[in-house]
């Protein structure tokens, strides 16, 4: 299993498809020591073999650099997706305490697309980040564009390939904030492909390298181990009979789903040192692990971590 562990539903931007600008955050958190001991459970339990740091934005949480230390002494592989604006000088004492895997959202390349979308400003910082992190050896680096209809899609694939990073456009879910226009903004894989093909730029499908939720294609003139550009297919080719994702909010709640508006809370019974009820707990909601009857989600990404 593949465990996503949201270590703060809070964020420093306000993206459109995801926060409002007066966007309210919980009164009250897991804290680190509740939020290590449910993540040590649930590896336990559920037979996790991966870790993913999310948020909110993660590096707002000041515990961080212990999260990424102690999720690596429970499994071999530790990622981390953030959107970098802060990211830089974390870099070295995430690698130190055992991240090994980053993936950094990145919208637009232009300062005014930015900042529509995010609300805020930021780009040179993002960027500078992604740059920091490919000097420290962050390898394979991955790049996230949540697709929409004037998403820069050659330009970003340029930026790709010119970086040396693994390009992942993501299609717009039916999500909290996004739900309203949804409908409107939703570009399927295979035409994002068509966009980026008229622009003059060949990708050719690479079958072998296809990743559990990533559709992937190499760009041509360039070796596929250096850039590529995948397809999170969430809409137009759903992945849930492969998933094995779990996830852990902030406030200790466990969803098997990323469109499960409810999640079970792992947080009372840990509190009240009942160990052997927050295990029975996991172990039910994994048997009972179901793709979704909808792909519709009430409240915003931040407060599940994506």
């Amino acid at each position: 299993m593949y465990l996503r562990v949201s270590l703060t539903d809070r964020c420093n931007l306000r993206c459109v498809y995801c926060l409002p600008e007066e966007a309210r955050f919980a009164s009250s958190r897991a804290s680190f020591a509740e939020l290590s001991r449910l993540t040590t459970l649930i590896a336990s339990q559920a037979g996790v073999g991966k870790i993913r740091l999310t948020g909110g934005e993660p590096t707002l949480c000041d515990d961080l650099v212990e999260h990424a230390r102690h999720a690596r002494s429970l499994v071999g592989t530790v990622g981390m997706t953030t959107n970098g604006v802060l990211l830089q000088p974390l870099l070295p004492a995430l690698k130190q305490a055992g991240l090994n895997r980053l993936n950094i959202s990145l919208d637009a390349l232009d300062a005014e697309g930015f900042r529509r979308i995010s609300r805020r400003d930021g780009l040179a910082k993002v960027i500078a980040s992604i740059r920091a992190a490919q000097r420290l050896g962050f390898t394979p680096l991955k790049v996230n564009a949540v697709a929409m209809q004037d998403t820069a899609y050659a330009e970003l694939v340029r930026f790709a390939a010119w970086e040396g990073v693994h390009l992942r456009f993501i299609e717009l879910m039916a999500i909290g904030e996004a739900r309203p226009f949804q409908a409107a903004e939703y570009v399927a894989a295979e035409t994002m492909r068509a966009r980026i093909a008229a622009s003059g730029i060949a990708l050719s499908e690479c079958l072998e390298r296809d990743e559990p939720t990533s559709r992937i294609w190499t760009i041509d003139g360039h070796p596929p181990a250096a850039c590529s550009v995948g397809f999170i297919t969430t809409m137009s080719q759903p992945f849930c009979a492969t998933c094995n994702r779990l996830r852990l909010s902030s406030q200790g709640r466990l969803f098997t789903c990323l469109m499960d508006n409810a999640g079970i809370d792992l947080l009372t019974p840990l509190r009240s040192a009942d160990e052997q009820e927050v295990r029975g707990l996991i172990a039910r909601a994994v048997a009972g692990k179901r793709p979704p009857a909808r792909f519709v989600r009430d409240e915003s990404m931040a407060a599940i971590g994506g």
